[in-house]
């Protein structure tokens, strides 16, 4: 052979061995797992990498010099002088394992214990001159510093963790950068054998190891004797082994729809909150379990920036029987009255105004289909109502009327342009009917339609990303008719015609509601709203079967209000602002209109200016006599004692029950229930509803505690009680005492 030839084959050969390794070899991808935190950084899951593992990439400056020194004095104590190879480590194992005639010694680096991780080479004598050889091609491609920070990142320390920071997050419950003197060698004792060293099984074969590494560190001078002791008394607390699986839906949402190319995912959910909200949503399916009522879903968001605070896809995620995995967020189900905001808001744009007259009188609207007639819920025609009391009391009649003059097509652009992509069909296919809820809406989309109100007509897109770049506002309706509809969900006056005085969603400040019910009671709603926070909630069975009489008022509501006073269990929201070129003014309370001296009474009402009433009252006579006919002649056919029942907080369905019942008996609370103070939560705000059913001709009944005369009241027999640790008599009984029932419950402070 030529010397030319020998010359080259010599540097095939040593290029062969120093080729640099490719830089997509050392990516951390297969190693990298997803680490998915909450708005204050509480781990909610993490999502194992490709190798079944946990794994955060730390840069080397994050790890204290201590660990360094540690692992280069258990593996690789020549790591500075060889070039991936240490002669002397290998002869000395290979001596070793000739003697004992089986393998008790590799002799690896830590260069070489890389390019395992990197590779995983099968593990015989063969390969082991392969991982040789690339060691000492990595040496070529990368600085020791670098090698250390693959090192470090990579290699196992047992239960599923890759790299030196997933270690310590998961032994001790710490960065790695505040490891001691102990803790660093505890953590470089275990990759030498991660399943005989493994903490949780062997915890004393690990701190053995990990006296030796800390010896030998001493003896080499790098400890000192006070640092040596120090560290060989230190006890070693493991954190317990768990896997945090918090705020399930919520995680499956992000991990379908978002980027996962980072480790770390830093989301706007307040894990707090959300842990209260599931406590919350499991008392109210248990109370209302009897009525056929399984499950619930909940979208908490704060308005000023969208950001998704709360999700709960479900009563119970690990409930096989009821599917408890199924994300409600996203399902498409009917609103029933909850769109009616939305068809106020367009009234208000187009010269309506709080105070105008709308006749709730029998309707009829010709359709292809047939007749469509709208009914109230519950079942009586209610006459002359002002825009505020028809809103507020979520009458049907007028708002198919208003829909009337506004058309279909207004009302529905208007839901499109607020982000509810569901209602996909021609306004010819809804109808009238769409402002009574007869489309398909999802949580999601109407909890953050429902913001564009707070947040003065703009709409602010929802998004779950701390730092996610939002799309601009969309300004979908002014800040006039916004704040109309605030002022009126607010108003706690204007809604007990429907409601009555101390209806479930009645909270101790402001705070505007709107409930919803499908027709056939398969669905129900609740969505209340402050300048901060939204909260939408539904109610129902994933199997679609319907509920028993259970509305919005009673089936979402309470979850509602429980959640607003948790938000606001330290403070109270501000009152809703009121923007400029408003006018307040004194109308008549009958007509709306200006009143004057027959009159009987007046209100104050809130007018965008240009919308305030252009003549006095009609309604009344200089003798203050009413004729309605006077206003409309659409009045001539509804008389006034129709609307006389009307403020009892009482559904047709609930007369029907008293009616049929024989004896008076406390519904709630349930006997032998038990409440508990909540300690976080303002006292005021804790308190329930006592409600009892009598039969037919009780219309008053008093209530007893202990024996002690505490309150009286009419129908709907619903009385609040500001919770009291102790145990307790509670008797409801008839004025003449022919009826009474008696039920005992406990509160613990």
């Amino acid at each position: 052979m030529k010397n030319q030839d020998i010359l080259f084959s010599g540097l095939c050969i040593i290029s062969l061995l120093i080729y640099p390794i490719s830089e997509k070899d050392l990516a951390f991808t297969e190693v990298a797992s997803v680490r998915v935190f909450d708005r204050n950084g509480y781990l909610l899951r993490e999502i194992l990498s490709s190798q079944e593992g946990r794994g955060q990439w730390t840069a080397l400056e994050k790890i204290n010099s201590r660990s360094i020194a540690c692992a280069i004095a258990a593996e690789d104590k020549r790591f500075y002088d060889h070039h991936g190879v240490d002669p002397v480590a290998t002869l000395r194992a290979l001596i070793q394992n000739l003697s004992a005639l089986q393998t008790v010694s590799g002799g690896s680096t830590i260069t070489q214990q890389v390019v395992r991780n990197v590779y995983h080479f099968p593990r015989n004598i063969f390969f082991k001159m392969i991982e040789m050889w690339f060691a000492v091609r990595l040496e070529h491609t990368q600085s020791k510093n670098e090698i250390l920070e693959q090192y470090f990142n990579r290699i196992p320390f047992g239960n599923q963790t890759f790299g030196i920071e997933a270690a310590s997050q998961l032994y001790f419950g710490k960065s790695a950068s505040d490891l001691s003197w102990a803790e660093s060698a505890f953590l470089m004792a275990l990759p030498k054998s991660p399943t005989f060293y493994n903490p949780y099984k062997n915890v004393d074969k690990a701190q053995k190891r990990q006296r030796f590494i800390l010896s030998k560190l001493h003896e080499t001078g790098q400890l000192n004797d006070d640092d040596y002791q120090r560290a060989m008394n230190e006890p070693i607390v493991l954190f317990p082994k768990s896997s945090p699986f918090d705020a399930p839906h919520f995680i499956d949402w992000i991990l379908k729809n978002k980027s996962t190319a980072s480790s770390d995912i830093h989301t706007t959910l307040d894990l707090p909150l959300q842990k209260e909200i599931e406590k919350i949503i499991g008392g109210q399916i248990r109370q209302l379990s009897n009525e056929n009522v399984t499950n619930a879903a909940v979208l908490v968001v704060h308005n000023p920036t969208g950001a998704i605070l709360a999700m709960c896809g479900s009563a119970d995620y690990f409930s096989e029987q009821h599917d408890g995995q199924f994300n409600a967020i996203f399902s498409k189900r009917q609103p029933g009255s909850a769109l009616k905001p939305f068809t106020y808001s367009l009234a208000f744009e187009k010269g309506y105004s709080p105070a105008s007259l709308i006749p709730d009188v029998e309707t009829v609207i010709p359709t292809a289909e047939g007749n469509f007639t709208p009914k109230n819920y519950d079942h009586r025609f209610h006459g002359p109502v002002r825009a505020r009391v028809a809103l507020a009391c979520s009458y049907n009649v007028p708002a198919v009327r208003i829909l009337q003059t506004l058309g279909v097509d207004a009302l529905l652009g208007q839901l499109r342009q607020c982000g509810i992509s569901t209602l996909d069909k021609n306004s010819d296919y809804y109808g009238h009917g769409l402002t009574l809820g007869n489309g398909e809406v999802t949580l999601f989309e109407l909890t953050q339609a429902y913001t564009i109100f707070p947040n003065q007509g703009r709409l602010i897109r929802l998004h779950a990303i701390e730092n996610e770049n939002v799309s601009s506002p969309a300004v979908i309706a002014s800040p006039q008719a916004a704040f109309l509809i605030n002022d009126i969900l607010s108003d706690p006056v204007a809604r007990v015609p429907a409601f009555g005085y101390e209806s479930p969603i009645a909270l101790p400040f402001s705070c505007a509601a709107k409930t919803g019910t499908s027709s056939d009671f398969r669905d129900n709603w609740t969505f209340g709203y402050t300048n901060d926070f939204t909260v939408g909630v539904w109610v129902g069975n994933f199997d679609n079967s319907p509920m028993n009489d259970i509305s919005g008022v009673t089936g979402a509501g309470p979850i509602m209000r429980e959640i607003m006073l948790y938000l606001y269990r330290q403070s109270s929201p501000d009152k809703f602002p009121v923007p400029p070129k408003m006018k307040r003014r004194a109308v008549c309370s009958i007509s709306g209109e200006w009143p004057h001296e027959g009159c009987v009474s007046t209100i104050q009402e809130h007018f965008i200016e240009g919308t305030e009433p252009l003549i006095a009252c009609r309604a009344h006579s200089s003798s203050g006599k009413v004729n309605y006919t006077a206003i409309s002649p659409i009045y001539a056919q509804w008389h006034y004692e129709d609307t006389l029942n009307d403020y009892h907080d009482v559904s047709m369905n609930r007369r029907k029950q008293f009616d049929a019942v024989r004896a008076l008996k406390i519904v709630y609370p349930a006997d032998g229930s038990q409440f508990k103070i909540d300690p976080d939560l303002r006292r005021d705000y804790q308190a329930i509803y006592f409600e009892a059913l009598a039969p037919g001709g009780v219309s008053r009944i008093r209530w007893f505690i202990n024996g002690h005369f505490y309150e009286e009241n009419n129908i709907p027999f619903k009385k609040l009680w500001h919770l009291k640790p102790g145990k307790y008599a509670l008797r409801a009984e008839s004025f003449d005492k022919k009826f009474s029932d008696e039920i005992r419950f406990e509160v613990l402070p």
